[in-house]
C-alpha cells in the first residue's frame, strides 16, 4: 500500500472541501448564556461555489459541531457552535462576543478542519508505516491466540448470531456486520462488557462517527455490566467530550468524567473510554502518549458505525489498538467524501467493511474459499423491528435473503399487534404500500433542489387523516427524502394542515439510527442523477429499513425507470406469481430461443424470475428476479451450449 496514494487521496480531499460556508439567517433567539440560530433553509454558500449550488448536497450536521462562526453585520462578533439541531435548521452557539445577526444576514462557519489531522498521522512516518503494515489484516484477518473467550453466560437471552458474534475478539482485526433491527448495539454492549470482565487490566477505546452513536454505545455498555452484575466495572468506563446528551446519562453520571479532571489523566486511568473518531484523530498524540513509544496504549479498539468511516481515518487510527473490531453494516451510510479523485474514493470514500473478507457468517456466499478468515466477520440475521413483509423486503433488496425476523418477534402477541394497525385505507396487513404519483418532480431554482408538489400534499393529507382520527399520534411518524428542498417542503405542507411539529420530517442522511411505526419515502425525482448511484442504494435501505409497521413508498412513472427504485415494484408484483417456472435449459433447445422466453417465468439455476426485455440480436436477455426486484442479464448462448 503505497503511503503517497493516501497522502495524495487526503490532499485531494482537502483541495475539495471548502474552507467555510455562508449561510443566512432566519432568526436568532437568546437561549440563557447561549444563542439559537436558526438558519434559512437550503440556503449555503460554499467557498469556491454559487450561492446555491451546494445547497441540495451540503448537510448542516454534527460535523460543524466545535466549528468557529463569524459574522460581519449588524455587529461583527464570533462564537463557537455548540450543537447542530438539524431538523430544525438551527446551530447552537456558545462563547458569542455579539448578538448573532438576524433575519436575512449571513453567519459564516469555519468548520473543524479534522482532515489536517489524518493528514498530519500520514505525515507522520514511523506512525504512516505502523498504519499500513494494518492494511493487508482487514482482509486477511490473524487469529488472536490469548484473545479471552466470551461465552456471554450472564445473557441468556442472546440470539444466536449475538452470541457468536463474542468469538470475534479472537482476531486482530474483525467485523460486526449489524443490518437494521439486528441489536448491534446491545451486542457490542455485551462483548465489550465480557471482555472487561474477563480481561483485567485490558484497555479499550471505542470510537464512533457522530456525538449521538458514542452515546447510544457507551449506555449500552453501561447497561450490560449492569445486567451482568459487575458493577464495580462500571465507573471504569468514561465518555470523552464535552457534547453529549446530558439527558441520557441520567442516573448514569459516573460515565461523565469530572470537567476538573484533565482528558489524559481520564484516559490513563479508566478501562474504557469513548469518543468520536473525529476526537480521536485531533487527539491522536495524546492517545499515542498513554504507552512507550512502540506500543499500542490499547489492548482493543472498536469501531462502532464504522462504515462511515473512511479507510484513511480507519487506518490512522489503528495501530493504537493491539486488536481491532469494526461494527456497522456496509448496506448502509457510506463516508462523506466530496472530491471526484481516484484516490480519493479508494481512500476516502470507501470503509474498512470494503476489505472484510467474503462469505463471512450470515450467507451471504457462503464459507468458500476463505477458511478461518470468514470466521472473522460475524453477521447478526434476526431482526426485531421490521414487520415481517417490511424486513422480506430489505432482506431481498439488501442482503441476499439473509436477514429473518427474530423468532421471540413472532412468537410475541404485542409485537404482532404493535404492527397490525390500519392507517387510513391501508389494511391494518399491509405493511408496504406504493402511492402513485401522477406529477413528476423536478429541480426548483427557488426551492434550491428536487421537488415534487403532489407527494408532498398527498403525505401531508395523510398524515393529518390519520393524526385526526385519533389513532396515531405524531411520533409515529416520519418523513424521508433524500433532498432538503423536498423535506422543507413537505413541513411547509404539513404546517398548512396544522400538523404537529411533533411529526418528523427528515432527510435519509439523517434518518440513519431512528425508527417509528411507519414512514413515508418520498424520492421527489427519481431520475436525479444522485438517485442512480450505489449510494442512493444505501439511502433507500436506510429509509424502509426505519418502519416498524408500515412503509409507503411514493413512486411516479419516472421514479420507475430508476434502477435503485423500480425492484421495490418489480418485487411486489412478482410476488405470489402462480405461474409455473419453466426450465430456462427447456426452453434453451428451441431454434427461437431467446425470443420465446418473453413474458415467461423461468428458473435459471436458482434464480427465479420473468424474462422482460431482449436484446434484438438475441445474444442476451433480462430476467427480473422475482426475490429481489433486480434484473439479471442472460448469456444466451451460455445456456444454448449447456
Amino acid at each position: 500500500m503505497p503511503l503517497a496514494d493516501i497522502r495524495a487521496a487526503i490532499a485531494a480531499e482537502l483541495a475539495a472541501t471548502p474552507e467555510f460556508y455562508d449561510f443566512r439567517v432566519l432568526r436568532s433567539t437568546a437561549d440563557g448564556a447561549l444563542w439559537r440560530v436558526t438558519l434559512e433553509p437550503d440556503y449555503v454558500y460554499a467557498e469556491g461555489q454559487r450561492p446555491g449550488q451546494a445547497s441540495a448536497h451540503t448537510l448542516l450536521d454534527e460535523r460543524l459541531e466545535g466549528a468557529s462562526a463569524w459574522w460581519g453585520a449588524p455587529t461583527k462578533g464570533s462564537a463557537s457552535v455548540r450543537a447542530v439541531v438539524v431538523e430544525d435548521d438551527q446551530l447552537v452557539l456558545q462563547n458569542a462576543s455579539a448578538p448573532p445577526p438576524g433575519e436575512g444576514h449571513l453567519l459564516r462557519l469555519y468548520p473543524p478542519r479534522f482532515l489536517n489531522a489524518i493528514a498530519d498521522a500520514w505525515r507522520d512516518d514511523p506512525w504512516a508505516c505502523r498504519a499500513a503494515d494494518c492494511w493487508p489484516g482487514l482482509s486477511t484477518p490473524r487469529a488472536r491466540p490469548d484473545a479471552p473467550s466470551l461465552d456471554g453466560s450472564p445473557f441468556r437471552w442472546l440470539r444466536p448470531a449475538q452470541r457468536e458474534a463474542l468469538k470475534l475478539v479472537g482476531f486482530h482485526d474483525a467485523f460486526l456486520w449489524g443490518p437494521p433491527g439486528t441489536g448491534k448495539t446491545t451486542t457490542l454492549g455485551v462483548l465489550l462488557a465480557e471482555y472487561l470482565d474477563r480481561r483485567p487490566g485490558a484497555r479499550v477505546l471505542l470510537l464512533s462517527t457522530t456525538n449521538h452513536a458514542v452515546d447510544l454505545a457507551t449506555i449500552a455498555v453501561d447497561k450490560a455490566l449492569q445486567k451482568g452484575r459487575r458493577e464495580h466495572l462500571r465507573s471504569a468506563v468514561q465518555r470523552l467530550g464535552s457534547r453529549f446528551d446530558a439527558e441520557a446519562y441520567a442516573g448514569r453520571g459516573h460515565l461523565i468524567p469530572s470537567s476538573a479532571t484533565p482528558s489524559p489523566q481520564v484516559l490513563a486511568q479508566c478501562r474504557l473510554a469513548t469518543m468520536t473518531t473525529t476526537r480521536a484523530a485531533f487527539t491522536l498524540k495524546t492517545l499515542r502518549e498513554l504507552a512507550p513509544e512502540g506500543e499500542p496504549p490499547f489492548d482493543l479498539v472498536v469501531f462502532d458505525e464504522a462504515s462511515q468511516v473512511s479507510l484513511a481515518h480507519a487506518l490512522a487510527l489503528m495501530p493504537l489498538g493491539r486488536a481491532r473490531l469494526f461494527a456497522g453494516d456496509p448496506q448502509q451510510l457510506s463516508p462523506v467524501l466530496r472530491s471526484e479523485d481516484r484516490l480519493a474514493r479508494q481512500w476516502l470514500g470507501r470503509s474498512p467493511f470494503a476489505a472484510m473478507p467474503r462469505g463471512g457468517q450470515g450467507g451471504q456466499g457462503g464459507q468458500s474459499g476463505q477458511g478461518s478468515a470468514a470466521a472473522a466477520v460475524a453477521m447478526l440475521d434476526e431482526q426485531s423491528r421490521m414487520a415481517a413483509p417490511i424486513g422480506a423486503l430489505v432482506s431481498d433488496l439488501f442482503y441476499d435473503g439473509a436477514l429473518r425476523v427474530a423468532a421471540e418477534a413472532l412468537a410475541s402477541e404485542d409485537w404482532q399487534r404493535a404492527r397490525a394497525r390500519a392507517l387510513g385505507d391501508i389494511p391494518a396487513d399491509v405493511h408496504v404500500k406504493v402511492h402513485r404519483i401522477t406529477r413528476e418532480g423536478f429541480w426548483s431554482a427557488k426551492d434550491r433542489g428536487p421537488i415534487r408538489r403532489e407527494s408532498a400534499d398527498a403525505i401531508a393529507a395523510l398524515i393529518a387523516e390519520a393524526l385526526a382520527s385519533g389513532d396515531w399520534a405524531p411520533h409515529e411518524f416520519i418523513v424521508l427524502t433524500p433532498f432538503r428542498a423536498q423535506r422543507a417542503l413537505i413541513r411547509q405542507r404539513l404546517d398548512a394542515l396544522g400538523v404537529d411539529d411533533g411529526v418528523k420530517v427528515s432527510t435519509v442522511h439523517r434518518a440513519q439510527g431512528s425508527e417509528a411505526p411507519v414512514v413515508f419515502f418520498d424520492p421527489a425525482d427519481g431520475t436525479q442523477p444522485f438517485l442512480k448511484t450505489e449510494e442512493a442504494r444505501r439511502l433507500l435501505n436506510v429509509a424502509l429499513s426505519r418502519a416498524q409497521a408500515k412503509v409507503v413508498i411514493c413512486l411516479s412513472s419516472a421514479d420507475l425507470t430508476n434502477e435503485v427504485l423500480a425492484p421495490i415494484v418489480h418485487r411486489m408484483r412478482l410476488a405470489g406469481d402462480p405461474r409455473e417456472a419453466v426450465p430456462l435449459l427447456t426452453l434453451a433447445k428451441a431454434p427461437d430461443f431467446p425470443f420465446n422466453t418473453r413474458g415467461l417465468r423461468v428458473a435459471a439455476g436458482r434464480l427465479v424470475g420473468e424474462v422482460d426485455r431482449i436484446a434484438p440480436d438475441g445474444a442476451r436477455f433480462w430476467i427480473i428476479n422475482e426475490r429481489s426486484g433486480n434484473e439479471v442479464v442472460i448469456d444466451a448462448e451460455f445456456w444454448r451450449q449447456k
